[in-house]
This record gives C-alpha cells, sequence and structure tokens, in this order.
C-alpha cells in the first residue's frame, strides 16, 4: 500500500521553514542554492520521497549536477546528509539561534588565506571575508590562484583599502560566466585592459571622473555583441547624458533599443524629439502659469500624445497661450479643446489659428450685439450659442445687429430678440429694408389701428419674463444637486460639438458625439427626476392666451398668431 498527497492538496497546504535558516544561512547563500534547499524540504514535507534527481532539476530548470553541487553546499553547513550512490539527501534539524559556519578543510586553503592577507595589505581579512572568498570558489568552482588573480586585478584598481564586498561581486560575476581558471580570467582582464581607453572616453563624455571598472565590460560587451550598438553609436549616446553613469547609460541605450534607434543619425533624432518634448512641456506649463517639480510626468501624459496626434510645438504653445487668456489654466483643459480640434480637424498652426480668429471675432460681434442691447458683460457659450441659431435661420450679421437696436430697452432683451427674429424668419424678412417697413395693419368701424409686430411681441413680454425667471429658479435649484452643474454644463458643450461635427459631415466623429450626449442627457434627467423637474422646466414654458399652446419660443411659434393680432386689435 502506497499513501501520498495529491498535486491539489499539496497546493492547499503549506511548508514551514525555520526562522533561523532565514536569519542566518539565507542573507549569504546563493539564490539557486536557496531555491534547492527550500525545493527539497518541500518534498520532504509533501511525502514525495521517491522524485529523481533529473526531475528536480527539470522543475528548477537546472542540470542535475549543479543540482547536486548545490545540496552539497548545504552539506557543509550541516543542514542535509548527501549520499552519492545512489543519491539521496536526508534534512538534518537546524540548531536555533546559532548559524554554523561551513565547514571547510583548513589546510585546504592554507596558502590561499596568506597570499590574500599579503595582496590586502592596508587592513586585516576578517573571519567573514575569508568565508565569503571559500563560499564562492566551492558554488561557482572557481580555482584558487584565479580568485587571488582576481583579488589582486581589483587591487591594482580600487587600492588594497578595496572592499571585500566588491571583489565578491567581481568574482561572482566571473563564476557565473563560466571564468573560474587563471586563464579564463587573466583572458576576461586583458579584454578589460583592451578596452580601457575606451571605457574611459564613454565615462568622459558624460562628465563622469570614476575610473573604468570591470563590470562596464560587461556592459561594453552586451551592447556591442547582444543588442548589436557599435561603439561610436554608444560613445554618442554617452555625450547625451549630463552628469551620466553607466546605468545611466544602460537604461538609455535599452531605451534606444526598444525604438529601434542604433544609428547616430537616428539616435540624434530621438534625443533632439526627446528633448522638444521637454522644452515644450516646460514652455506649456509656463503658458499655463503651472509649476511642476518633476516634468516627466506632463510629458508622459500630455505633450507626448499630443506630438502623436500632430500637434508640433508652435501650435500647442499657441493653444496653451489661449486657454490661459480664456480662463482654462490646467492641462485637463487644454486636452478637452485639443481632442475637440483633433476631432474636427483642426491640426495645422494655420487650422487653429483660423479657428482661433473665427471665435475671436465672433465674440467681438457678441459684444456688440450686447452693447446694442444695453449690457455690459463678458460673452458667455449661451451667447454664442444664439449667435450661431440666428447665422442658421439666415439672418445677416447686419439684420441680427438691427434687431438687437429693436430690442434694447425691454426688460428681457434677449427673448425679446429671439422673438423678432423668428417672425422675421416665418414671414421671409431677410432685409433691413423689409423689416423697416413691417407692419401689421387692420380697419375697424370709422377708425384705423395700426398693430406692429413689436407691438404683438409687447404683449407677452411680460409673460416671457416671469417664464424665464421661474426656469432660472429651476436651474438654480437644480445646481444645488452634487453633480448636476458639470454635467448640464457638458450637456450643452455636446450639443454644439454635435452641431459642428454635422456641419463638418464626419459620421463617425458625430456618432460617437451622439452616444455621449444621450449617455449625459440621461444622468441630467436622473438629476432633475429627485427633485421633480425635467428639462423642459429649465426652459421657459409658457402660454399662448388665445390657443393655449405651450412651449413655444417667442410668440412666432404659436399656432394662433392671427388670432392674437385680431385680440390685441380689439
Amino acid at each position: 500500500m502506497t499513501c501520498s498527497l495529491s498535486k491539489e492538496f499539496s497546493l492547499s497546504t503549506s511548508t514551514e521553514i525555520e526562522n533561523s535558516f532565514i536569519i542566518e544561512y539565507l542573507p549569504t547563500a546563493p539564490g539557486d542554492a536557496v531555491k534547492v534547499y527550500l525545493y527539497g524540504l518541500f518534498l520532504c514535507k509533501n511525502s514525495r520521497f521517491d522524485i529523481s534527481l533529473a526531475e528536480i532539476a527539470k522543475t528548477l530548470d537546472m542540470t542535475e549536477e549543479q543540482v547536486k553541487d548545490y545540496f552539497k553546499f548545504w552539506q557543509d553547513y550541516d543542514l542535509v546528509s548527501v549520499v552519492d550512490e545512489p543519491f539521496s539527501v536526508i534534512y538534518q534539524p537546524i540548531l536555533s539561534g546559532y548559524g554554523k559556519a561551513k565547514k571547510y578543510k583548513p589546510e585546504k586553503y592554507t596558502e590561499f588565506c596568506a597570499v590574500l592577507q599579503s595582496l590586502l595589505k592596508s587592513r586585516a581579512v576578517s573571519v567573514n571575508e575569508y568565508s565569503e572568498y571559500f563560499s564562492i570558489m566551492e558554488v561557482y568552482g572557481i580555482k584558487q590562484d584565479a580568485m587571488l588573480l582576481i583579488v589582486e586585478n581589483c587591487v591594482e584598481r580600487k587600492g588594497d583599502d578595496i572592499g571585500y564586498r566588491y571583489i565578491a561581486k567581481v568574482a561572482k560575476d566571473f563564476g557565473a560566466r563560466g571564468i573560474n581558471t587563471v586563464e579564463k580570467v587573466e583572458a576576461e582582464f586583458g579584454k578589460y585592459l583592451s578596452r580601457t581607453a575606451d571605457i574611459e572616453k564613454i565615462l568622459k563624455a558624460m562628465g563622469s571622473t570614476k575610473q573604468p571598472e570591470v563590470e562596464n565590460l560587461k556592459h561594453l560587451n552586451k551592447w556591442i555583441n547582444e543588442m548589436g550598438f557599435n561603439y561610436e553609436s554608444i560613445l554618442f549616446s554617452a555625450s547625451t547624458l549630463k552628469k551620466g553613469s553607466f546605468d545611466k547609460l544602460d537604461a538609455f541605450i535599452s531605451e534606444l533599443y526598444s525604438m529601434k534607434c542604433f544609428t547616430i543619425e537616428e539616435i540624434k533624432r530621438h534625443t533632439d524629439k526627446k528633448k522638444e518634448l521637454f522644452e515644450t512641456s516646460v514652455q506649456i506649463a509656463k503658458n499655463l502659469s503651472l509649476y511642476f517639480e518633476v516634468i516627466d510626468t506632463v510629458v508622459d501624459n500630455y505633450t507626448s500624445k499630443w506630438f502623436e496626434m500632430g500637434y508640433e510645438k508652435e501650435t500647442l504653445l499657441f493653444i496653451a497661450n489661449y486657454c490661459f487668456k480664456q480662463g482654462k489654466k490646467s492641462l485637463e483643459n487644454m486636452e478637452k479643446l485639443i481632442d475637440y480640434l483633433f476631432k474636427n480637424g483642426i491640426i495645422s498652426f494655420e487650422a487653429v489659428n483660423t479657428y482661433f480668429l473665427k471665435i475671436q471675432k465672433d465674440d467681438e460681434f457678441i459684444l456688440e450685439i450686447l452693447s446694442a442691447l444695453g449690457f455690459k458683460r463678458e460673452v458667455t457659450s449661451w451667447d454664442r450659442n444664439n449667435l450661431k441659431i440666428w447665422r442658421e435661420w439666415n439672418f445677416s450679421d447686419d439684420m441680427i445687429l438691427f434687431g438687437a437696436k429693436k430690442s434694447a430697452g425691454k426688460s428681457t432683451p434677449i427673448p425679446y430678440l429671439n422673438a423678432i427674429l423668428g417672425n422675421w424668419k416665418n414671414k421671409n424678412v431677410f432685409t433691413v429694408e423689409d423689416a423697416e417697413k413691417e407692419e401689421v395693419t387692420t380697419n375697424k368701424p370709422n377708425e384705423t389701428k395700426t398693430v406692429t409686430v413689436q407691438q404683438v411681441a409687447a404683449k407677452y413680454e411680460k409673460l416671457r419674463y416671469n417664464a424665464t425667471k421661474k426656469a432660472e429658479q429651476n436651474l438654480l435649484k437644480a445646481n444645488a444637486i452634487d453633480g448636476f452643474s458639470e454635467n448640464y454644463k457638458r450637456l450643452n458643450e455636446l450639443d454644439i460639438e454635435l452641431a459642428m461635427s454635422e456641419f463638418t459631415g464626419n459620421k463617425e466623429t458625430t456618432a460617437n458625439i451622439q452616444i455621449e450626449l444621450d449617455e449625459v442627457k440621461q444622468k441630467v434627467v436622473n438629476y432633475l427626476s429627485t427633485i421633480n423637474l425635467s428639462l423642459d422646466d429649465l426652459k421657459p414654458q409658457y402660454s399662448c392666451s388665445i390657443c393655449k399652446d405651450t412651449g413655444f419660443d417667442g410668440i412666432k411659434k404659436c399656432t394662433c398668431y392671427e388670432k392674437v393680432v385680431k385680440s390685441l386689435m380689439k
């Protein structure tokens, strides 16, 4: 009979590891040695004694010899016992609170220790340092004379007071790459010496005063042999970095590699574009009167995206300046404007300039209309929408201004102007001359009475005023709801965007705007339902006293206009 845990059962359980192993052994042990120890412990605690060495090696992505070597590494610490034929491992208990030093035969390293101390004349070699070197040699199979050669070369470059962690780092790097004999170490340092002048030039190009190190050669070999850069391109890349290091240069070359920039010309174009991105981002922030301690976030989240959309530096700075003048001093507001421009194909500087000039010209004309009506205030989006509608009714600017002058002095001049223009439209009156002649004349017994359109509109002026006041009160009440005002504002913006999109004939853009408009409109309706209002309640609502028509915008839309006129003449 055989009993064992299923894979599923094993996944639902845990493998305990003593804290003494983590504290005393794990920090200084090679990573792969820790992997082997923990996996073996897992197998023991999950009743897997029958697993083969080949299976362990395959699971850990190692060779069988490496697995054996790492188990023997732990045997030297008395944490396991290893039997070679057949290969088996027995885990031993860890003595809590005591980290046992690895066992080495003293006579094995006597000569090594003496030569090592003679190389490091300025300080005494500690027991821990000796143990570190012993461990590296055992794990990576580095010969003693090869290890001493590594130490000697490191001392030549760093001085005999060099810290042992630097030596250990170089030795581990060599060992990991199979450089473990005197011949191989000499060849590696020979390569380093032959490239020292090249490395010095790279350091100098980055403005670094550091001396060449063995690790620099590793980077250089990677850039040339693995990534395909030539030395001239690497040197040029280094010259683009201020106060750089080999680690920073490695990151930059990796960036160039991902962008497929290998030649000096390609690298120059990349760096010039990157420089332009940063300079543009800084200037945009300045134009918007913003400050960013780290400009990278502006580059990543905004400027780089705008460049990809086709906007150039001059155009972006122009847009930023426009946003500042309009009081929209944020990157978010600038992004909304650029998205709108992009959707409507307004990308080049000339196109953007023409668009802004049109807005400026329209605003100047609106100010003239407001002045004629008796207003002294800034232009609003409502004013722009009104002008757009009047022009869609085919009225010239002269005709609109004439109507404004006729509406001056009324209690609600703009609704009154809407009424006059609406009436003219219905009667096909589109010139100032025809408007001046426009009047309604009827006869009564023994008298003639003339009723002008202005008199008809005046009849309902008070009615419209009251209705407008009520709509304003409803809007004020709705704005008290958290989240309503921004959605209602967006709804009005989308109405304008939809009209412009339909005008340009971009069906895809129109469809996208319509989808967003429907979503925002539903949100607004939901907000209003909480206070028993509808969208219609935010607009002036009034009824004709004759036909009781409701919701019409001015006397022009009443279905019994003639009756109204006749009633006024009585």
